[in-house]
């Protein structure tokens, strides 16, 4: 959670001081490279960590495999940067893009010293290397903002996060590879990994390709305010859902042999998970006026109905993004590819419909009706993977969401004509809601409200 905080304070802090136009600048870049980030290690990682066992010789294997595929999209992200510039209609576009294009090496050297610290679960290291990566890369950036840089800012948060994040995974492990390279393992490893690659990079224009219709028809000035309220909503998101990857990935992995498990261990999860994304994301949502208007200031009131509007998707998103987990530990990337390319082209339709039908408004509706389309079948083959069925998988969440709306309803009538100071405007709502949420589950005694209860209890207990 320090994390989110800290990173919503650099964040607030950086709109003050560079323009939506440099922030879509920016978005812009990301979007032409990012998908090469998805295929920079052919799903090894995932494959390495999804393994039981991997020797040193693996390990190097993937080491220098990465590095070779590092190199190799450097070259070709800088001599592709004038036509991605071309493309999005914007000269700085291409400067920024042959600048950013660095990244790629390092990412690859990074990438096995971060799966070595996932594999043996060492959340601590991953916490504190990911908490003092952002804050270095935060200084830079709001230093060179306050001296007028722009958009080079951004660019030299970019590099300085990255590069400490690096650094430190090294610290940590202190491994380097041998020289070795064999086939034997890359063949091994791209039967696993390529399903899921295939999946990843069919999810990436998916989840992209609103970025790219509106940066392409709407201009840089439209796309800093939609990257900006996405990435938003994706905070507490990817806060939630990332935590719990980190740790059900490997630890599904280690009892892939036990369905019965690992559904029982989902059912829990994925009503924590309802229990707080939903309240968490509606109050947000209710309340998306005076927060945006506290974090990024007046220049991006533009941002309110977009942020509105996509935090009841990302409700949806937190409980859909564990289902990866699944296939993954139960060895199933192909039905994962499968399932995910019905759900990106229903999302894709969605998008491109709803952008030519209503303007960026109309893309965010038709993104959020897409979504729930495609949310239940792959609900229903969760279930089927775990021996569930549809109605046990939707009652274990349907009673938050439920109490969320109740919740939602209540104190949005409750505070619609009452007018305070900007920062009383949240939070006074935000506690009453979550105050009214909390009561509500404690007097229906809820699952997940007496499971995290008896977590405190245990911790406390522990501690004393």
């Amino acid at each position: 959670m320090s994390i989110t905080v800290i990173g919503l304070v650099i964040s607030g802090i950086l709109s003050r001081l560079i323009t939506p136009a440099e922030f879509g600048i920016i978005a812009m870049v990301t979007l032409a490279t990012g998908f090469l980030n998805v295929i920079k290690d052919f799903g090894f990682g995932a494959a390495l960590v999804q393994k039981k066992t991997v020797s040193d010789e693996e390990f190097s294997t993937v080491f220098w495999f990465n590095l070779i595929i590092g190199v190799c999209l450097t070259f070709l992200v800088f001599l592709a940067s004038p036509y991605i510039g071309d493309f999005f209609k914007e000269k700085r576009v291409e400067q920024v893009t042959k600048v950013l294009s660095g990244t790629f090496i390092i990412n690859s050297i990074g990438i096995i010293w971060n799966n070595k610290l996932v594999k043996v679960l060492a959340f601590k290291q991953i916490f504190y290397r990911s908490f003092l990566s952002l804050v270095f890369g935060g200084l830079v950036s709001i230093y060179l903002g306050f001296r007028g840089f722009g958009v080079w800012a951004i660019v030299s948060q970019i590099y300085t996060t990255l590069i400490v994040n690096t650094f430190l995974n090294y610290f940590h492990i202190k491994w380097l590879p041998t020289f070795t390279l064999k086939k034997i393992y890359i063949r091994e490893l791209i039967r696993f990994g390529l399903p899921l690659l295939a999946d990843q990079s069919i999810s990436y224009w998916a989840r992209n390709i609103d970025n790219l219709l509106v940066g392409r028809v709407l201009g840089k000035d439209v796309l800093g305010y939609y990257n900006k309220g996405y990435n938003l909503m994706l905070l507490p998101v990817r806060q939630l859902t990332n935590t719990l990857t980190k740790v059900l990935f490997p630890s599904f992995s280690l009892i892939q042999d036990d369905s019965e498990k690992i559904a029982s261990i989902y059912l829990k999860i994925s009503g924590v998970v309802a229990f707080i994304a939903f309240p968490l994301m509606m109050s947000l949502s209710m309340l998306a006026e005076p927060l945006i208007l506290i974090i990024y200031g007046e220049n991006w009131r533009p941002v309110i109905p977009i942020f509105k509007v996509l935090s009841i998707l990302g409700m949806f998103q937190a409980l859909a993004a564990l289902s990866g987990n699944i296939y993954l530990a139960l060895g199933r990337p192909k039905l994962m590819f499968q399932i995910g390319l019905f759900s990106r082209t229903v999302i894709i339709l969605g998008l491109v419909s709803g952008l030519y039908a209503g303007g960026l408004m109309g893309m965010i509706y038709g993104y959020c009706m897409a979504s729930a389309i495609t949310f239940f079948p792959e609900l229903f083959f969760i279930g089927k993977l775990l021996e569930l069925n549809l109605k046990t998988i939707f009652f274990n969440f349907i009673p938050y969401l439920l109490v969320a709306s109740v919740c939602y309803i209540s104190i949005s009538t409750l505070f619609s004509n009452v007018h305070l100071p900007l920062v009383l405007d949240f939070i006074i709502p935000f506690g009453c809601f979550f105050l009214m949420y909390l009561t509500i589950n404690f007097l229906m005694k809820s699952k997940a409200f007496s499971a995290i209860l008896s977590l405190v209890k245990e911790r406390r207990f522990a501690q004393g």
